[in-house]
């Protein structure tokens, strides 16, 4: 990038939004430029400065654009009546189509559709977009642009009941040849692109006339007084209590641990998108705020969003999940009194704890064994609400990309629930309706070097123009677990719409619940450092192939959102590890002994009963017969062993545990040496059999509860199963047990 394009700046916020309205007025962006796409995008940095407000972005006019819109369902089968996700029912496949990007270039005053483009999965295609990005400046490869939450369709295993209709937009990006970055950490504004571009030196000249940058404000807009009384809900608040009662029956059950449901507020919008925006940026400043619009396709997005999906330098990646919500005080004793609450409330702690797991996991896919761990857990405040939010990282494995990293965390887990996969199919069937942008994701990628910023599109209102009437949609919900309060969780959705709502009139700025609006801040609760030993770390394949190495372990997936955290601590310990699917296209046991031998088996957890995996149930009925390696079952893995072996499978009696950390206390189990703290994630628990015949014993249990069931082995044959998970963030001794298991 040319030096001479720099120039120092102050760190306030407000300069890059009085920098952007003044490009629009001078041509320079937007419908009226001369210099390429009349599309808008800003990547806003909003809020006082922090580790995670550091950047914004201006991206100038682009060359090129890529859409991509929900293709025909005529490939699914006609009847979708008995997929019932809350009673455990999903669908896996089939696969959809190839996913399409219509290629458009900019042609003097219009887009020009030049070609299409496909791929077999999300990650393929978009790196097929790879030969339209500019590569002849100082920042080549790098697209930016906004997904929606819908193209869940081609990163999960799973059939949606409710999708989109045929040719809505699910993806629209865009070739970054040109920006304007203002750096709040470092002081400085720069103007990135070709030296010889017009664009470049039109913008240098006109930043350069101003007297003082610092100055630089856009017009502010006034309050939006309430004046659409006309807004409608797609669910009442007791339509919206019964969801949350429906989800936690299916909790119950064990079909799920949690689940983020979302309720939609629609009404006409009497102002043009920037405005919103504007007004947005003041009253809700939040790090990850970002604003999209599109004339010819009548569509924007206005966001003040707070949460990451996922960022990287391209060696270090990092996502920082949020969830566990408590409202600002009016004082600041009450603000900090609501944060005490928030750190010290076992619901909010179990749910938040729950997301850090599931992150993990979903962070091991694309990064190196080993290097993934939760650096820091804080609450961060913004205007109107308190969060529990950890910051998890990772190192990148040499063997995947950006757009691998993209695909694996698409979309969030904080957003959608867990297990993800279930959740995801949950979701559609409550909602009962897309969820468009909502939820997916907006940011920057740039293949060349592998980084990446993209962020989660919550607190976002999604517009489209109709006729000559701008008409939007603003979304919110929470995560729903087991202790949840169904008026709570009303008024929490409420809460975090409120901003939006009232930024368009759709709620009285006086209503009588009052939405104190605070300064951002942040409170560490703790750190911590990653030691990550390199030396003897196994290797990961997925089955139907191989590892090289001859000692293998087979790891039955159950399609439980905690199993590459699994997979990750077994190969710390040196095991060479093939993931096999255990819910659908799964192989037989035969099979399975026949072409990979392993030296171990274990039958990973997930959601559900055993019985929904017709494979855990052959290894554990093979496993008691003596036919089988030494076997490890997890959660639904043990309940599965307890099963084959003429067990009962009930209801927990103390009700479903998820995220909880309580202590297990050992009676003389060969995998656990002492009494740990470990965490637990069921509904569902193993009742001992009045003739026990099959040679289980029960080897652990609850601190102080007789007749709980919290691991099992056999008299005579190496079988051991847990009924917590090892894995976890919070769990002790993590790893202990896979080095005594493989040590069988």
């Amino acid at each position: 990038m040319n030096s001479n394009n720099r120039m120092p700046c102050s760190d306030n916020d407000s300069i890059i939004l009085g920098l952007m309205e003044l490009l629009r007025m001078n041509n320079l962006i937007g419908e009226t430029n001369e210099y390429g796409g009349s599309d808008e995008l800003l990547f806003h940095s909003g809020g006082p400065l922090t580790k995670k407000s550091t950047r914004s972005i201006i991206i100038g006019p682009s060359q090129f654009r890529f859409k991509t819109k929900q293709p025909s369902t005529d490939y699914l089968p006609p009847n979708n009546e008995s997929i019932n996700p809350l009673n455990g029912i999903i669908k896996l496949g089939p696969k959809p189509p190839k996913l399409t990007w219509e290629v458009e270039e900019w042609n003097l005053n219009k887009w020009v559709l030049i070609k299409k483009i496909n791929g077999e999965s999300f990650s393929e295609s978009l790196s097929k977009l790879e030969q339209f990005l500019p590569d002849n400046h100082s920042a080549p490869g790098t697209i930016c642009g906004a997904f929606a939450y819908d193209l869940c369709q081609w990163t999960q295993p799973l059939r949606l009941i409710n999708l989109p209709k045929e040719n809505s937009l699910l993806g629209l990006l865009y070739s970054m040849e040109r920006w304007i970055i203002h750096d709040r950490d470092d002081g400085f504004l720069e103007i990135g692109g070709d030296k010889n571009d017009p664009w470049v030196k039109k913008t240098f000249e006109l930043i350069n006339s101003i007297s003082d940058i610092n100055d630089l404000m856009p017009n502010w807009p006034k309050n939006k007084p309430m004046n659409n009384p006309n807004e409608i809900s797609n669910f009442t608040d007791l339509e919206h209590e019964k969801n949350v009662i429906r989800v936690q029956n299916s909790i119950k059950s064990g079909e799920l641990y949690q689940l983020n449901f979302g309720r939609k507020w629609k009404g006409p919008l009497n102002e043009e998108p920037w405005t919103i925006q504007l007004r947005l940026a003041k009253q809700n400043p939040a790090p990850w705020s970002c604003y999209l619009y599109s004339q010819d396709l009548n569509f924007s997005i206005c966001s003040s969003s707070p949460e990451i999906l996922i960022q990287g330098d391209g060696i270090t990646f990092s996502t920082s999940p949020i969830k566990g919500t408590k409202q600002r005080g009016a004082t600041k004793e009450k603000d900090e009194g609501f944060i005490d609450e928030l750190i010290n409330c076992p619901k909010e702690r179990a749910e938040h704890l729950m997301l850090v797991d599931l992150e993990r996991n979903d962070m091991t896919k694309f990064c190196k064994l080993g290097s993934v761990y939760r650096e820091e857990f804080q609450v961060e405040s913004y205007a109107q609400v308190h969060h529990l939010v950890s910051d998890i990282k990772g190192i990148l494995s040499e063997k995947y990309s950006a757009w691998d990293a993209l695909e694996s965390m698409f979309p969030g887990g904080s957003i959608s629930g867990c297990p993800k996969t279930v959740t995801i199919a949950a979701i559609d069937q409550l909602e009962g309706e897309p969820r468009s942008f909502w939820t997916g994701s907006m940011g920057i990628i740039n293949h060349k070097n592998n980084s990446l910023a993209l962020n989660i599109l919550i607190r976002t209102l999604e517009a489209h123009k109709n006729n000559s009437q701008w008409e939007g949609v603003v979304q919110a919900g929470g995560g729903l677990v087991i202790g949840s309060n169904p008026k709570s969780e009303v008024k929490e959705a409420k809460l975090k719409a409120a901003a939006l709502r009232k930024i368009t009139g759709w709620l009285d700025i006086e209503s009588k619940t009052k939405f104190p609006s605070k300064p951002l801040s942040n409170y560490i609760i703790n750190t911590n450092k990653n030691i990550l030993n390199e030396s003897n770390i196994g290797d990961v394949s997925i089955w139907p192939k191989k590892n090289n190495s001859k000692k293998v372990v087979a790891f039955i997936d159950n399609l439980d959102s905690f199993s590459w955290n699994i997979v990750n601590d077994l190969a710390l310990k040196g095991a060479n590890v093939c993931i096999i699917p255990g819910r659908e296209n799964s192989p037989q046991f035969n099979e399975i002994i026949e072409k990979l031998a392993p030296t171990h088996i274990i039958i990973g957890p997930g959601p559900g009963n055993p019985h929904v995996s017709k494979l855990t149930m052959e290894i554990a009925s093979n496993a008691l017969k003596g036919n089988c390696p030494p076997l490890l079952g997890i959660c639904l893995g043990h309940q599965a062993i307890g099963l084959a072996a003429g067990w009962n499978l009930c209801k927990t009696p103390t009700g479903a545990v998820h995220g909880e950390v309580h202590i297990i206390e050992n009676i003389n189990s060969s995998l656990i040496k002492s009494n740990n703290k470990m965490t637990r994630y069921h509904s569902l628990t193993l009742i001992k059999s009045n003739e026990n015949k099959s040679g289980l014993k029960i080897v652990a249990k609850l601190k102080g509860v007789k007749d709980s069931i919290m691991a099992i082995e056999h008299k005579k044959y190496p079988i051991f199963g847990v009924q917590f998970h090892p894995e976890s963030e919070e769990s002790e001794n993590r790893g202990e047990i896979f080095k005594n298991f493989l040590a069988c």
